[in-house]
């Protein structure tokens, strides 16, 4: 039994040591393996570092104060591939597989920042100062020419560029890209700010230029017409009453037109005697342009008004001749008619009108015509002349048309008690009162009940025939 147990522990122990040298064998299979991988994976990164040394050194002033860095970060890398080298080679390859997974990042991450790099040195190196260089060449010729700015800062705004790129060299030389490039674009955006300011005055400079030879014209043409207009009050205040605005209103164009002449003469000055900027001039001769426009509609406005009083003195002068004319049209129509007698209506219509022409005729031959009351005199009486137009043919249809229907009634009356009562009250309504509307009624309404439509028959027929007044 013992030898039987010292015979499995000694099987025991040789199966132990099997499994390690199995698992020995299998370490330096691995080890082996890493050293292959590594040598492949060395080749690739060495031609990266390699490319990567090739990119630097090609154009070494592309990189500017970054350089230095740069060259920093290369040393870097070479001394990982020296300990890699050392590190494989001495048997242990997994820590050396380990370094040269960083070495091959610090590769792909210093190849990146040599791809921007140059693109920011040379809008810091070339780009921008040369865009400030120029900015400030122009800005001294600016003002040799005689420009002003409202802006007082732009002496300070140029050094605080040059010290803003001073100071974004430092941000390249530590590889501080992201910084490099937003202060690169905050340059930038003051570099386009003091040229929009610049631009501003040049394009400013050149409307001030031609307002300068127009606005002269433009005042002395509006001038000529305040003149003219003044004039053509005076004249026409000899015959008419005038509304006392328009004298006030001329007077006080004359007013601005001078004021507007004084600053068009300032502008007209040497720039560097206003010490104004020419963009402030540009708004100021605009805003005198825009105004000469509106006062030209003024003072258009203004000769309409002044024309028409003429016009309407002549108009209702002749309005005043027509409507006397026809009164007596509608007296003589109304006299043809051999009415027993003239309707309360007709006669106060009649009067109100003649009044009225009365009145508008002695306003036109007063000392001084009143236009405004004229044409409100005008406009009553036209609206007299209308109402008595009509109070007439409708006066002279009911006549007519009840003298008609009368007669027509004796083929009835003498059967028809309602039609004999209907005549014996529109006979005496027509010869006693003169109601010629009621009368009319009265007798339609009596035979439209023995024979109906036979009203309207009759007024068709009238207004076929009807005779017209003849003005």
């Amino acid at each position: 039994m013992k030898a039987k147990q010292a015979i499995n522990n000694i099987e025991s122990q040789i199966q132990l040591i099997d499994e390690d040298i199995k698992s020995i064998r299998q370490a330096l299979s691995d080890l082996e393996e890493q050293e292959q991988k590594n040598s492949g994976r060395v080749v690739h990164a060495l031609d990266m570092f390699e490319n990567l040394q090739k990119e630097v050194t090609s154009d070494v002033d592309r990189y500017g104060s970054a350089l230095s860095e740069i060259e920093k970060q290369v040393g870097n890398i070479q001394s990982e591939f020296s300990q890699f080298v050392t590190l494989n080679s001495s048997g242990d390859p997994v820590e050396a597989a380990e370094i040269l997974d960083t070495a091959e990042s610090h590769i792909v991450a210093l190849t990146h920042i040599v791809e921007r790099v140059p693109e920011i040195v040379s809008a810091l190196q070339a780009k921008l100062p040369d865009q400030l260089e120029d900015l400030e060449s122009g800005y001294r010729k600016l003002l040799e020419s005689g420009y002003h700015f409202t802006e007082t800062d732009i002496e300070s705004r140029f050094q605080q560029l040059h010290a803003s790129l001073k100071n974004n060299m430092a941000n390249v030389s530590a590889l501080e890209l992201d910084n490099a490039i937003y202060e690169n674009e905050q340059i930038q955006e003051e570099i386009d700010a003091l040229y929009h300011i610049f631009t501003r005055e040049i394009e400013s400079q050149k409307v001030v230029k031609k307002l300068v030879k127009q606005l002269p014209g433009y005042l002395k043409h509006a001038k000529d017409n305040n003149s003219n207009l003044a004039a053509e009050v005076e004249r026409l205040g000899k015959t008419f009453v005038l509304n006392e605005s328009f004298s006030q209103q001329l007077k006080e164009l004359e007013a601005e037109l001078s004021s507007q002449e004084d600053v068009v003469e300032d502008a007209l000055k040497d720039s560097s005697e206003t010490q104004k900027a020419y963009s402030i001039l540009k708004e100021e001769l605009e805003a005198i342009e825009a105004r000469l426009k509106e006062i030209e509609d003024e003072q258009i406005n203004l000769n309409d008004s002044l024309s028409k009083i003429e016009k309407d003195d002549a108009n209702a002068r002749q309005k005043a001749n027509i409507y006397a004319n026809r009164l007596h049209a509608i007296k003589r129509y109304m006299d043809k008619r051999n009415l027993p007698g003239i309707p309360q209506e007709f006669l106060e219509l009649f009067f109100t009108a003649s009044n009225n022409t009365e009145a508008l005729m002695d306003e036109l031959e007063g000392e001084k015509i009143n236009i405004e009351s004229t044409n409100r005199l005008l406009e009553i009486l036209t609206n007299d002349m209308n109402e008595l137009e009509e109070a007439t043919y409708r006066i002279v249809q009911n006549a007519t048309l009840t003298e008609q229907l009368l007669q027509y009634s004796n083929r009835y009356r003498s059967f028809d008690d309602h039609v004999q009562a209907a005549f014996d009250e529109s006979l005496y309504i027509f010869e006693r009162e003169y109601d010629y509307a009621a009368s009319f009624k009265v007798i339609s309404d009596a035979l439209e009940m023995v024979e109906a439509g036979v009203t309207d028959r009759f007024v068709t027929s009238y207004e076929k025939t009807r005779e017209q007044i003849r003005f």
